[in-house]
């Protein structure tokens, strides 16, 4: 009979916005994490550790270095029965990808395909579509981090139009003064339909033009000659430019919403809905696919932003409120869940005190766990069996395995992905 919990060894994902050698907290895990042969390297940018099954950085079984997704084909009872026929899941795969990412510079701003899109295009071209699921995802903050999500309301952005006039400048005059006659309007449709018209311009905007307008914008922002109307918005504006002196991304921040947040604090991103992490280390969990679309690369032959892009101009963005998953959690002891409104997938942060226990229940689905801080023991079995464990060290869980964490000298903090289906 295989084991019920076992370590893991993930994937790291290197990528140029991500933090630089062992500044990045993917780097501090995946030192621990027991990735054969990983070493620091400190000119190097490490960007993102991956536990999961997904092909394009899959996780394998510590020891064996089987891959994970072959296990549990080879053990199906790990996942579930039930499981895999709520997913119609195959291969050894599970439903949820689990992720630390770690970034200092802005990734460009993006979108992830419906599942009905992901599988029509992946059926004619893989490289466009890599996978046939959908990308639903929540993102939980580990440290303060910002993040672009969602488009402003159309009277904001209609503000921005009219006192930014480097921003302005990009578009047509036509384009503009239909979007001012309608930002205000009852007529969400018509709002709709303008925000479009205004988006489908901003994606074709000749790049050596917005790199001159954005100059002249930061030049005008440096000596502080913005109007009231851009103080708040000026900040982020000279951020972005310090990390993309040219990049016409940059003026995203007068059509999306800015959030910054504070560790703990979560939220979830639907599918065709815009968003840009700009600073911090998050603990991300979506639906097993990589489908992404960058505005930057719009419009290619099978799969373009505009055209999935959903339309929802939002005062704001309603952050997911943890519950108890254990009688008496806070946000510093205890096991806080946090459970987005996704099918695929929930989160729960565990903190155990020194020299303290969390119990947690059986789960009707696997579950992965991560340690960010601290050391301890995870115990299953009824106690018959135990694993300790260390800071980047990666475990799985199978469904209904009652578990037990203890912490040793200092705080046990980690993070456990999981799938339940009632």
């Amino acid at each position: 009979m295989t084991e019920q919990v076992f370590r893991l060894i993930p994937a790291t994902q290197n990528y140029p916005w991500g933090k630089k050698g062992s500044s990045s907290l993917v780097a501090q895990l995946a030192d621990g994490s027991g990735i054969p042969d990983f070493k620091v390297d400190e000119s190097n940018y490490y960007a993102e550790m991956w536990m999961g099954t997904h092909p394009n950085a899959p996780t394998r079984v510590h020891g064996t270095k089987q891959l994970l997704s072959e296990h549990l084909a080879a053990h199906p009872e790990l996942i579930g029965e039930s499981v895999i026929k709520r997913f119609g899941l195959e291969n050894g795969q599970i439903p949820f990808l689990f992720k630390v990412l770690s970034f200092d510079k802005a990734l460009p701003v993006q979108i992830h395909p419906d599942k009905h899109t992901a599988e029509h295009v992946h059926s004619e071209n893989s490289r466009a579509c890599v996978d046939s699921n959908h990308k639903k995802e929540m993102t939980l903050a580990l440290s303060n981090f910002s993040a672009l999500c969602g488009f402003l309301p159309t009277s904001r952005v209609s503000e921005f139009l009219a006192f930014v006039p480097e921003f302005a400048s990009l578009f047509p005059a036509d384009i503009i003064a239909h979007f001012t006659s309608v930002a205000c309007s009852p007529d969400e449709s018509g709002r709709k339909a303008a925000l479009k018209d205004l988006l489908s311009c901003y994606a074709q905007i000749d790049k050596a033009e917005a790199a001159a307008q954005l100059k002249r914008l930061v030049e005008r922002y440096q000596a502080d000659k913005e109007s009231d109307e851009e103080k708040d918005i000026k900040p982020l504006v000279l951020q972005l430019h310090d990390m993309y002196p040219d990049g016409s991304d940059v003026f995203c921040a007068f059509i999306l919403n800015h959030f910054n947040l504070k560790p703990g604090h979560a939220f979830s991103v639907t599918t065709g809905e815009p968003h840009a992490y700009i600073t911090g280390d998050i603990i991300e969990c979506m639906a097993t696919s990589d489908n992404t679309i960058t505005l930057a690369s719009s419009p290619p032959s099978h799969l373009d932003f505009l055209s999935n892009v959903a339309y929802n101009p939002t005062p704001g963005k309603t952050l997911i409120q943890p519950t108890m998953f254990t009688r008496g959690s806070t946000s510093t002891a205890g096991s806080l869940l946090y459970n987005p409104p996704i099918n695929e997938l929930a989160v729960m942060q565990v903190i155990v005190a020194k020299g303290g226990v969390e119990s947690h229940r059986e789960l009707r689905g696997p579950s992965i766990a991560v340690v960010v801080e601290g050391e301890g023991t995870v115990v299953w079995a009824e106690g018959a069996k135990r694993l300790g464990l260390g800071k980047g060290q990666v475990v799985f869980i199978a469904t209904g395995t009652e578990v037990k964490y203890s912490a040793f000298e200092t705080a046990f903090k980690l993070y456990r992905a999981f799938v339940e289906v009632a």
